[in-house]
């Protein structure tokens, strides 16, 4: 088992320097593309450095993250008395179970406004490039580990699921871009920057669409699949307007005290919490 585990590890290190490699190599061309194309402006740069500052914040973050995400799956699993064998079919399962989850997971950020606070940093660019999968925030990693403990409780080994999640999680990174449009058949299964790009659109016909990450079956079958029909506006409802990465981080935190502090009671409270973005009691219109 020290073998299998030792492999693992190696296959996980393996994936996350390939797929980074790949990444920075298509952020890259994709910059030299739009500069080509004179879409660079210095509106444009000012939120593609939101972005970037966003992810060295997220960085320095990384070890205290990965610490109690990995960690934390890793504990769980050191715990469980039985495991389902490891081998190329039960890995393949574990993928498309991770996926399955990750689906949810991401529903539920974009319905529960506590949730939500974190993941609409990775929606409130209001540009989408390669530079926009690196706006994601560090308190992420300190939450989503719990939505995949189940794998871990029935049998599948810690290092399976960790590896699949990098492995989805990675995926995505291709997506945040205009560069490629619609990709045919390929879209019939797997997720695509099209189906993506909806899923970063403010407009009414894209909010809350296509929330898959590897596979765009998830969306089809649940009835949140949409295609792209035009060019969406990208961003939040409301715009932060500012590029400044702290404000970026923290101001859908500030948006949720101020509505703390208008609830008349605890239960207005508790569902400015768990009550989907825009939530206000009836009778308030403010």
């Amino acid at each position: 088992m020290e073998e299998v585990v030792q492999k693992i590890e190696e296959n996980i290190t393996l994936v996350i320097y390939l797929i980074t490699s790949f990444s920075l190599l298509l952020a890259i061309a994709e910059f030299f593309y739009e500069l080509y194309k004179k879409k660079i402006n210095k509106w444009r740069l000012g939120e593609m450095w939101a972005s970037f500052s966003v992810f060295i914040v997220a960085q320095l973050m990384e070890k205290t993250s990965t610490l109690i995400f990995a960690g934390s799956i890793v504990v769980v699993g050191e715990l469980i008395p039985w495991q389902i064998p490891v081998n190329n079919w039960t890995t393949v399962l574990c993928l498309l179970l991770v996926d399955f989850i990750y689906y949810w997971e991401h529903v539920i950020e974009h319905k529960v406004r506590i949730l939500w606070s974190y993941h609409s940093i990775h929606h409130s660019s209001p540009i989408y490039n390669y530079t926009t999968a690196l706006r994601v925030s560090f308190i992420d990693s300190f939450i989503t580990w719990v939505f995949y403990l189940p794998l871990v409780l029935i049998g599948f080994h810690p290092y399976i699921v960790l590896l699949c999640f990098f492995l989805v999680l990675m995926y995505q990174f291709w997506l945040h871009t205009e560069i490629i449009g619609k990709l045919g058949w390929f879209e019939k299964i797997f997720m695509t920057p099209s189906q993506h790009r909806v899923h970063h659109g403010s407009d009414d016909i894209y909010l809350d669409k296509n929330f898959g990450a590897l596979l765009s079956i998830w969306d089809r079958m649940f009835g949140t699949y949409q295609e792209e029909m035009h060019t969406p506006n990208y961003g939040i409802t409301k715009p932060i307007n500012t590029i400044n990465p702290v404000k970026v981080h923290f101001i859908e935190y500030v948006n949720i005290f101020r509505d703390l502090m208008k609830a008349r009671n605890f239960k207005e409270a508790w569902n400015y919490l768990i009550k989907p973005p825009g939530w206000k009691p009836k009778n308030q219109t403010s």
